[in-house]
Protein backbone atom coordinates (compact mmCIF):
# COMPACT_ATOMS: atom_id res chain seq x y z
CA UNK A 1 0.00 0.00 0.00
CA UNK A 2 1.11 3.22 -0.88
CA UNK A 3 0.91 5.98 1.52
CA UNK A 4 -0.40 9.59 0.22
CA UNK A 5 1.08 12.62 0.87
CA UNK A 6 -0.94 15.29 3.01
CA UNK A 7 -2.69 18.02 0.82
CA UNK A 8 -0.89 20.98 3.00
CA UNK A 9 2.51 19.14 2.15
CA UNK A 10 1.74 18.42 -1.80
CA UNK A 11 1.11 22.22 -2.39
CA UNK A 12 4.08 24.35 -2.03
CA UNK A 13 2.93 28.03 -1.45
CA UNK A 14 5.06 30.81 -2.81
CA UNK A 15 3.65 33.63 -0.25
CA UNK A 16 6.08 35.99 0.46
CA UNK A 17 5.73 39.22 2.71
CA UNK A 18 7.68 42.53 2.83
CA UNK A 19 10.78 43.09 3.58
CA UNK A 20 11.85 45.36 6.03
CA UNK A 21 13.54 47.76 4.03
CA UNK A 22 10.23 47.78 2.24
CA UNK A 23 8.16 48.52 5.00
CA UNK A 24 10.94 51.58 5.96
CA UNK A 25 11.19 52.96 2.95
CA UNK A 26 7.11 53.27 2.52
CA UNK A 27 6.96 54.40 5.96
CA UNK A 28 9.95 57.29 4.95
CA UNK A 29 7.88 58.40 2.21
CA UNK A 30 4.36 58.86 3.99
CA UNK A 31 6.21 60.70 6.67
CA UNK A 32 7.82 62.91 4.26
CA UNK A 33 3.88 63.50 2.33
CA UNK A 34 2.51 64.02 5.84
CA UNK A 35 5.09 66.57 6.74
CA UNK A 36 4.43 68.63 3.71
CA UNK A 37 0.41 68.30 4.90
CA UNK A 38 1.12 70.11 8.20
CA UNK A 39 3.75 72.42 6.95
CA UNK A 40 0.79 73.96 4.34
CA UNK A 41 -1.96 73.75 7.35
CA UNK A 42 0.05 75.46 9.65
CA UNK A 43 1.53 78.03 6.94
CA UNK A 44 -2.99 78.43 6.44
CA UNK A 45 -3.43 79.11 10.43
CA UNK A 46 -0.64 81.43 10.23
CA UNK A 47 -1.63 83.17 8.21
CA UNK A 48 -5.58 83.58 8.96
CA UNK A 49 -4.12 84.58 12.33
CA UNK A 50 -1.97 87.43 10.39
CA UNK A 51 -4.97 88.39 8.32
CA UNK A 52 -7.47 88.33 11.10
CA UNK A 53 -4.88 90.80 13.15
CA UNK A 54 -4.18 92.95 9.97
CA UNK A 55 -7.96 93.45 9.32
CA UNK A 56 -8.81 94.71 13.16
CA UNK A 57 -5.53 97.13 13.31
CA UNK A 58 -6.94 98.40 10.00
CA UNK A 59 -10.38 99.05 11.92
CA UNK A 60 -8.67 100.42 14.80
CA UNK A 61 -6.92 102.56 11.76
CA UNK A 62 -10.63 103.70 10.97
CA UNK A 63 -11.65 104.30 14.69
CA UNK A 64 -8.95 106.72 15.24
CA UNK A 65 -9.89 108.60 12.07
CA UNK A 66 -13.18 108.77 12.37
CA UNK A 67 -13.31 110.32 15.96
CA UNK A 68 -10.84 112.92 14.36
CA UNK A 69 -13.41 113.92 12.20
CA UNK A 70 -16.23 113.75 14.51
CA UNK A 71 -14.11 116.26 16.62
CA UNK A 72 -15.35 120.02 17.01
CA UNK A 73 -12.71 121.67 16.66
CA UNK A 74 -9.70 121.35 13.73
CA UNK A 75 -6.83 118.77 14.72
CA UNK A 76 -3.57 120.45 15.01
CA UNK A 77 -0.92 119.64 12.85
CA UNK A 78 1.04 117.24 15.01
CA UNK A 79 1.89 113.84 15.53
CA UNK A 80 0.04 111.64 18.84
CA UNK A 81 0.11 108.14 20.44
CA UNK A 82 -1.72 106.33 22.29
CA UNK A 83 -2.96 102.30 23.65
CA UNK A 84 -6.04 100.27 23.61
CA UNK A 85 -7.20 96.66 24.18
CA UNK A 86 -9.28 95.37 21.43
CA UNK A 87 -10.32 92.19 21.09
CA UNK A 88 -8.84 90.49 23.53
CA UNK A 89 -5.02 92.02 22.33
CA UNK A 90 -3.00 95.50 23.37
CA UNK A 91 -2.27 97.49 20.59
CA UNK A 92 -0.53 100.47 20.07
CA UNK A 93 -1.48 103.40 17.12
CA UNK A 94 0.27 106.65 16.30
CA UNK A 95 -1.45 109.92 14.17
CA UNK A 96 0.05 112.43 12.23
CA UNK A 97 -1.62 115.31 11.07
CA UNK A 98 -0.77 117.55 8.38
CA UNK A 99 -1.54 120.34 6.93
CA UNK A 100 -2.65 119.68 2.97
CA UNK A 101 -2.29 122.48 -0.06
CA UNK A 102 -6.08 122.78 -0.07
CA UNK A 103 -6.80 125.51 2.68
CA UNK A 104 -9.18 124.01 5.52
CA UNK A 105 -8.57 120.30 4.66
CA UNK A 106 -6.65 118.15 6.76
CA UNK A 107 -4.60 114.95 6.16
CA UNK A 108 -5.05 112.41 8.64
CA UNK A 109 -2.44 109.51 8.84
CA UNK A 110 -2.57 106.26 11.53
CA UNK A 111 -0.42 103.32 11.52
CA UNK A 112 -1.46 100.51 13.89
CA UNK A 113 1.16 97.58 15.48
CA UNK A 114 0.91 95.18 18.33
CA UNK A 115 2.25 96.10 21.34
CA UNK A 116 5.03 94.58 21.69
CA UNK A 117 6.22 95.25 18.01
CA UNK A 118 9.09 97.70 17.88
CA UNK A 119 8.24 101.47 17.28
CA UNK A 120 9.17 101.63 13.04
CA UNK A 121 6.65 98.66 12.57
CA UNK A 122 3.01 98.79 11.62
CA UNK A 123 0.52 96.08 10.96
CA UNK A 124 -2.03 98.79 8.90
CA UNK A 125 -1.88 102.45 7.66
CA UNK A 126 -4.82 104.13 6.58
CA UNK A 127 -4.83 107.66 5.50
CA UNK A 128 -8.25 109.94 5.83
CA UNK A 129 -9.10 113.43 5.63
CA UNK A 130 -10.79 116.46 7.46
CA UNK A 131 -11.96 119.53 6.21
CA UNK A 132 -13.12 122.53 7.94
CA UNK A 133 -16.85 122.12 6.65
CA UNK A 134 -16.71 118.79 7.97
CA UNK A 135 -15.99 120.41 11.97
CA UNK A 136 -17.89 123.42 11.07
CA UNK A 137 -21.00 122.60 10.30
CA UNK A 138 -24.42 123.66 12.46
CA UNK A 139 -26.50 121.29 13.70
CA UNK A 140 -29.59 120.50 11.84
CA UNK A 141 -33.15 121.18 13.14
CA UNK A 142 -34.53 118.54 11.78
CA UNK A 143 -35.31 115.14 13.84
CA UNK A 144 -34.97 112.12 11.65
CA UNK A 145 -38.69 111.06 12.63
CA UNK A 146 -39.97 113.73 10.28
CA UNK A 147 -40.97 116.39 13.33
CA UNK A 148 -40.57 119.99 12.64
CA UNK A 149 -42.19 122.63 15.15
CA UNK A 150 -43.85 118.73 17.08
CA UNK A 151 -46.48 117.75 14.65
CA UNK A 152 -46.21 115.10 12.52
CA UNK A 153 -45.47 115.14 9.12
CA UNK A 154 -43.01 118.12 9.25
CA UNK A 155 -46.30 120.63 9.67
CA UNK A 156 -46.56 123.60 11.86
CA UNK A 157 -49.41 123.93 14.11
CA UNK A 158 -52.10 123.79 12.12
CA UNK A 159 -50.51 124.84 8.91
CA UNK A 160 -50.16 122.95 5.96
CA UNK A 161 -47.13 121.75 4.12
CA UNK A 162 -44.88 124.83 2.84
CA UNK A 163 -45.36 125.03 -0.60
CA UNK A 164 -48.36 122.69 -1.39
CA UNK A 165 -51.64 123.00 0.12
CA UNK A 166 -53.78 119.82 0.97
CA UNK A 167 -55.22 119.65 -2.82
CA UNK A 168 -52.93 121.27 -4.87
CA UNK A 169 -50.91 119.77 -7.34
CA UNK A 170 -47.28 119.50 -7.44
CA UNK A 171 -45.15 122.34 -9.47
CA UNK A 172 -43.87 121.26 -12.84
CA UNK A 173 -40.23 121.58 -13.08
CA UNK A 174 -39.04 123.14 -15.86
CA UNK A 175 -36.21 121.83 -18.40
CA UNK A 176 -32.80 123.41 -17.51
CA UNK A 177 -31.30 122.40 -20.96
CA UNK A 178 -33.03 122.08 -24.43
CA UNK A 179 -33.68 118.62 -25.33
CA UNK A 180 -30.95 116.86 -27.31
CA UNK A 181 -33.33 114.54 -29.48
CA UNK A 182 -35.35 116.37 -31.95
CA UNK A 183 -38.94 114.27 -31.46
CA UNK A 184 -41.58 115.61 -28.38
CA UNK A 185 -41.55 114.18 -25.28
CA UNK A 186 -44.99 112.42 -24.06
CA UNK A 187 -47.20 114.38 -22.51
CA UNK A 188 -48.14 113.99 -18.82
CA UNK A 189 -51.51 114.16 -17.65
CA UNK A 190 -52.66 116.50 -14.63
CA UNK A 191 -53.65 114.48 -11.53
CA UNK A 192 -57.28 114.01 -10.64
CA UNK A 193 -58.11 116.02 -8.06
CA UNK A 194 -60.90 115.03 -6.01
CA UNK A 195 -64.34 117.10 -5.58
CA UNK A 196 -65.12 119.68 -3.28
CA UNK A 197 -68.30 119.91 -1.71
Amino acid sequence: MTRARPRAAARTVACRGFTLIEVLVALAVAALGLGAVLGVVTNSARNASYLRDKTLAGWIALNRITETRLGTIMPAVERTSGELDYAGQHWKWSQTVTQTDVPGMRRVDVQVRYATDPEDSSLASVTGFVGRTQIAAPQSATSWDGDIGGTPGGAAAGLPAPGLGPLQPAPALAPTSPSPSPSPSPSIPPAPTEPQE
